[in-house]
């Protein structure tokens, strides 16, 4: 990480006044050459449920595409000096790992939103001991464990970097996944160790400050808490996860609701409760879901016709969007299955058995009412209605029901897109153009122009950068395949280069690849 010990926000007298709650990314003293790249929803878990992430080949070319943007940031074959990248950020922007899709849970017979148990400080460490050995290791030889190995390539690209005299900073943006990281140190002193590569010694004062100023916590965390966003104006940039926008993953407060939008001098009072404490979406029904498979998995016998098959579905289940999706497919994949073979009846039952035993002991736990909004809490009353008669067309109507009305939005609204934060006045007047974000899995990008300010820019661009994992797709006729799909942001703000020169500009390299190899089973 960068050694920020003499480096500040930008002088007052230079800029506008900063709008209520922003607090900047520490601006450098003398002018440089920075290269920003920037990745969402990784998704790093422990495997027990299914691997959420990319393959290691993914991330081994994406890490090789980073350090040649880093040589090669114009587009010229050989830059000159004054061209050469002087600084890497690279910011993972939310959902880094995920401490809520395993099955440790439901082993433990603890909820991830049961924060009191004193079990749950050592769940979250198990699991972030698993990630670690999953990504943040070399591959063992002939291992036939899953692996991806993320954090491993991160740290041997950055080092390379490092040796070559780019100096780096790793910026991780908590997301609505990964947010138990906030309120076990332990586990997030793992992460900063483990997977970023960082000590306390690795991490500057100024870097503590920052995101103390920012979350309204102490300066003095050896392992500070991850931040909520990141605000450069060299980059023109403001990125954040997303999760604020979505009320199913956020909490309301005593001082904030999901309605009241970005509000970050709210949230700074109480210290981004509303982004750590358990929300309905992240951790109830995401904890819901992993019990389900878990449970199912439990208790298929394997020697039944198609119980391979529907234990791949159970491990594959959170590669759809929504992931109720998969259990649509699930339902009526074991019923065709029973169908064609009487031998396989028992585990339709079974499955079927699973699926209501885990969503009426969802419905009954006060953590699901409790931290549900209003109309999704009165369609759980409906949904609790529903579930007392066993039948199972009413199972798959309310399934797929509740996908379309999960379904992730395949576009953003021009009400939503002139709400961010980035192109508030406040927040053009300082220069941002460039709001990032993720959260919704799907890649977005969207322009839009207001009225000329002094500096005659008057370009705005909105990007969701997606997630970097598998996905389960419809084919056109019929069937599914798995297909890998990751996008990257690359920001470069070349300031040693003349004002005649394209000292800014960004673009986004998306890759979707396939293979047979994906759908081998």
């Amino acid at each position: 990480m960068t050694d920020m010990s003499d480096i500040s926000n930008m002088n007052a007298e230079a800029r506008p006044a900063l709008p209520p709650g922003l607090v900047l990314w520490p601006a450098g003293t003398a002018p440089s050459n920075r290269l920003c790249v920037l990745i969402s929803d990784i998704h790093c878990t422990d495997c027990t449920v299914g691997n959420q992430t990319a393959s290691e080949t993914d991330w081994q070319l994406f890490f090789e595409q980073m350090e040649f943007a880093v040589c090669n940031p114009g587009d010229k074959a050989h830059p000159s000096s004054a061209h050469r990248v002087d600084e890497l950020m690279l910011i993972l922007n939310g959902d880094i790992v995920d401490l809520i899709r395993s099955s440790k849970w439901a082993q433990a017979g603890v909820y991830p939103w049961q924060r009191d148990d004193p079990r749950f400080g050592e769940i979250v460490l198990d699991i972030m001991r698993d990630i670690v050995r999953i990504h943040a290791h070399k591959r063992p030889k002939d291992s036939s464990q899953p692996y991806s190995g993320f954090f491993y390539w991160m740290r041997k690209s950055l080092a390379i970097l490092h040796r070559s005299g780019v100096r780096v900073s790793i910026i991780p943006i908590v997301g609505n996944h990964d947010k138990e990281l906030q309120v076990v140190p332990d586990a997030r002193q793992m992460f900063y160790e483990e997977c970023l590569g960082l000590t306390a010694l690795d991490i500057p004062d100024s870097y503590r400050r920052w995101v103390a100023a920012q979350l309204g916590t102490s300066p003095d965390e050896l392992y500070p808490s991850l931040p909520f966003y990141v605000a450069d104006i060299g980059m023109r940039l403001l990125a954040t996860h997303g999760q604020w926008r979505d009320a199913d993953n956020s909490r309301a407060t005593s001082g904030w609701r999901p309605g009241m939008g970005w509000t970050p001098d709210v949230w700074r009072k109480e210290s981004y409760r509303a982004f750590s404490d358990p929300c309905f979406g992240d951790t109830v029904a995401a904890g819901m879901l992993s019990h389900f498979i878990w449970c199912t998995e439990q208790r298929i016998d394997p020697s039944i016709p198609g119980a391979p098959r529907v234990c791949n579905l159970l491990d594959e289940m959170d590669l759809y969007r929504p992931s109720i999706a998969a259990v649509v497919r699930l339902l009526s994949e074991s019923r065709r299955l029973a169908r064609r073979d009487p031998k396989a009846k028992g585990l339709h039952a079974q499955v079927l058995q699973c699926f209501r035993e885990s969503l009426v002991g969802w419905l009954a736990q006060k953590a699901t009412w409790d931290s549900a909004m209003g109309t999704t809490k009165m369609g759980l009353y409906v949904l609790w209605l529903l579930t007392k008669p066993k039948w199972y067309w009413l199972d798959i109507s309310l399934m797929r029901l509740m996908a379309k009305v999960q379904e992730p939005e395949s576009n953003i609204t021009d009400k939503d897109l002139l709400g961010l934060p980035a192109f508030g006045d406040g927040y053009r007047e300082l220069g941002l153009r460039l709001h990032v974000e993720g959260h919704t899995h799907v890649a977005l990008e969207a322009d839009v122009q207001f009225q000329s300010l002094p500096d005659g820019r008057n370009n705005y661009t909105y990007v969701n950068l997606g997630a970097w994992r598998d996905a389960i797709l419809r084919k056109r006729s019929r069937g599914f395949r798995r297909r890998g799909i990751g996008r990257a942001l690359f920001v470069f703000d070349l300031a040693r280069l003349p004002a005649s020169e394209d000292a800014y500009r960004f673009y986004a390299r998306d890759m979707i690849c396939w293979s047979d190899r994906l759908d081998s089973w």
